[in-house]
């Protein structure tokens, strides 16, 4: 079956329509929502179901609080108070942050007397990684769990003294800080951990800890409810994939994959301790790096000091009377360049945990089908190939024809650059009526990190624009005449594309079916 809602398909066709939060303000500065929050409405006749992927925002938004607060009373309204499902990707803030920041709703307790929800949550759905008791989710927790806890401590130590050598150095790790979480002392995954037990404990009936490659029909709260046929795509058992992140360019290539013991000693100094400590260098003292103020100050012993001094450190009187000279020395030092191991450590844990993400593809009964990659980068979508779908008819289904009859997809990550795969995903998304939605606020992002976020990235919008032939919808645009008669992205886009599109402030609406 193409739905468990066929058999009604002809006195009552189903509808699907995808809501994408983004709560704007027309007096405020942000333009978009970089998070993700997506309400699927199935209705069929007199009956409908209410599946929610994801509620969150990035860490620093502005009005975070208010906007996901309206966001979920809209949801409730919308819902009538009843989530037939909800899914939980992955532990991203920009992916949950709405379940803390409208927890009342989300998570708040029964009526003492009538026993009444503000939202029930009938059904929960999250990836394996979220299981516990599983030897392997434990694995990646610790794994994860310790870099996290170095970086946040490292960002919080760069916060209080952002003249210490390693501020520059960690720059970009500050910034990613908004897609773990906000917190203390280490903790940021922690508080996302706690909103996934929260959110296990308020579903009706037990979670499901969804495997890669399983079918399944999308449960309703209510018998005969309208429903859809769901594939499990990722994320992988397969570690290979699970941590196969597409390398970055330049400086950090080399280090993408480096050996995480390096987070000890980060962490080690982000809690006070000392650039020169013994613990910190496998080197012999001798071959130490030497701490610029000792040389400068004269408080070496070593032969090698007022050599070093002369050729590389400088000093006050070498900066006053040639300048260039004390320019260029500083070039030579490597200071605390060790420490740039935090960005591309925080990348790498920023990937896999992005890695973990449950991707999932629906059939429509029309013999199409809608894809959510979450934030699923290269190892997870490689994997979603590495496996056959048996349906409930004994039917194999592979990745690629799902791709095939994709009309809908929801773009990976925002459209950062290695989120959305080439070759064996958009190349192979063939349908002409190809629909992608983004959750992002691009000029929001570039002002992230050190040198600003790519969402959508160049390239990745380019092949959208080309594979849709501008059918994107996005969370920083109107799509009303006038916006669209200024914007060139728009200019030529089918009127049956714009006739699907419903428009507020709070959200864009799509008519898929």
């Amino acid at each position: 079956m193409a739905s468990t809602a066929t058999a009604t398909a002809a006195t009552a066709p189903l509808q699907v329509y995808v809501r994408m939060y983004r709560a704007l303000s027309p007096d405020a500065a942000y333009k978009g929502m970089l998070g993700d929050c997506f309400l699927l409405r199935l209705a069929e006749g007199d009956q409908a179901s209410h599946i929610l992927i994801d509620c969150g925002l990035l860490l620093g938004s502005a009005d975070a609080d208010a906007r996901m607060k309206t966001i979920a009373a809209d949801i409730v309204q919308t819902s009538g108070g009843v989530l037939d499902l909800l899914v939980v990707t992955h532990e991203h803030w920009d992916h949950i942050s709405g379940f803390s920041q409208a927890r009342d709703v989300f998570l708040g307790a029964a009526h003492p007397e009538t026993g009444a929800e503000t939202l029930e949550i009938a059904h929960l759905w999250m990836g394996w990684t979220e299981k516990e008791g599983d030897p392997q989710v434990q694995r990646l927790r610790e794994r994860f769990d310790k870099t996290g806890a170095a970086l946040s401590a490292l960002a919080e130590r760069i916060t209080q003294d952002p003249a210490s050598p390693a501020a520059a150095a960690a720059a970009q790790t500050v910034g990613l800080q908004g897609f773990r979480g906000a917190a203390s002392n280490g903790a940021k995954r922690l508080q996302g951990r706690e909103i996934m037990a929260a959110l296990k404990g308020k579903s009706k009936a037990p979670p499901q800890f969804l495997e890669p490659g399983t079918v399944l029909p999308t449960p309703a709260a209510k018998p005969g409810g309208p429903a859809l046929r769901a594939y499990v795509l990722g994320p992988p058992r397969d570690e290979e994939f699970l941590f196969k992140d597409k390398p970055s360019s330049g400086k950090a290539q080399e280090t993408y994959l480096t050996d995480l013991q390096l987070s000890d000693a980060i962490l080690r100094f982000a809690q006070g301790g000392d650039l020169g400590s013994g613990t910190d260098t496998p080197f012999a003292p001798q071959y130490r790096t030497l701490p610029v103020a000792d040389v400068e100050q004269g408080t070496l012993d070593s032969d090698d000091a007022a050599w070093l001094a002369a050729r590389y450190f400088g000093n006050e009187s070498t900066q006053k009377s040639d300048p260039a000279l004390y320019k260029m020395n500083a070039r030579r030092r490597i200071d605390a360049d060790w420490l740039g191991i935090a960005d591309p450590l925080a990348l790498k844990l920023d990937s896999d945990t992005n890695n973990t993400s449950l991707a999932l593809a629906f059939d429509l009964p029309d013999g199409t089908s809608m894809v959510f990659a979450a934030d699923a980068q290269v190892g997870n979508w490689l994997s979603w190939h590495e496996q056959s779908y048996r349906d409930e008819t004994g039917t194999e289904h592979s990745a690629e024809q799902i791709l095939n009859r994709t009309r809908f997809y929801k773009v990976g990550h925002h459209g950062s650059h290695n989120a959305t795969l080439d070759e064996k995903g958009l190349a192979m998304m063939t349908r002409d009526d190809l629909v992608a939605a983004v959750p992002t606020d691009e000029e929001f992002g570039k002002r992230q990190g050190s040198s600003g976020w790519q969402m959508p990235n160049p390239r990745v919008k380019a092949a959208l624009r080309a594979r849709t032939r501008d059918r994107i919808l996005r969370n920083d645009r109107h799509y009303d005449a006038a916006s669209r008669a200024a914007d060139p992205e728009l200019a030529d886009v089918d009127a049956d594309f714009l006739a699907r599109i419903t428009e507020t402030d709070l959200y864009l609406e799509y008519r898929v079916l």
